[in-house]
């Protein structure tokens, strides 16, 4: 009667470790679901954060230039147009510039080198007024954030294919 009980329960163990592979296997494929859901958020993330940095930028710029801040000389936009603005006659980088000078530079240069090409199709405005003795100062940027977005599943896809889901960065500050 051992031989028996001992001769029932041959290859019972071999079962049982090929359900826990099982189970492995499918807790894994999950862990790896996850983990590429979380890549792609990041990347949403990382644009969100070239925004607010590009943001601050400027307005670092517009700091250390308030005489043309003021006068309104930073104030443009290209989020409707998404033409690039043309260059400027003087590089300031490499020669002294006047203040007018320095912000049509600033401007070209912000936009370029921090806008679009960190952005996809990014695009940004500018917009200033008085505010007593203070400037205030709005700066929006914007940029194509549907890869992320159609990615993720998220409600506000775009509903054409191809076009784009903007995504925007606001802020204000007193100059």
């Amino acid at each position: 009667m051992k031989a028996t009980l001992k001769n029932s329960q041959t290859g019972f163990t071999l079962i049982e470790v090929l359900v826990s592979l099982l189970i492995l296997a499918f807790g894994l494929l999950g862990i790896g679901g996850m983990l590429g859901f979380t890549l792609k958020s990041n990347s949403s993330s990382y644009l969100k954060q070239l925004s607010v940095q590009s943001a601050s930028t400027i307005i670092d710029r517009m700091r250390a230039n308030k005489s043309e801040a003021a006068a309104g000389s930073y104030s443009l936009s290209n989020l409707t147009t998404g033409t690039a603005p043309s260059a400027p006659t003087t590089n300031c980088i490499n020669t002294t510039c006047s203040p007018a000078q320095l912000a049509t530079f600033d401007y070209w240069d912000w936009q370029i080198n921090d806008v679009s090409r960190q952005l996809p199709s990014g695009r940004a405005s500018i917009t200033t007024s008085l505010s007593g003795s203070d400037t205030l100062v709005t700066v929006t940027v914007q940029w194509d954030d549907r890869p992320a977005q159609s990615t993720l599943g998220s409600s506000t896809a775009a509903s054409a294919p191809g076009s784009p889901n903007l995504a925007r960065f606001v802020t204000s500050s007193i100059l």
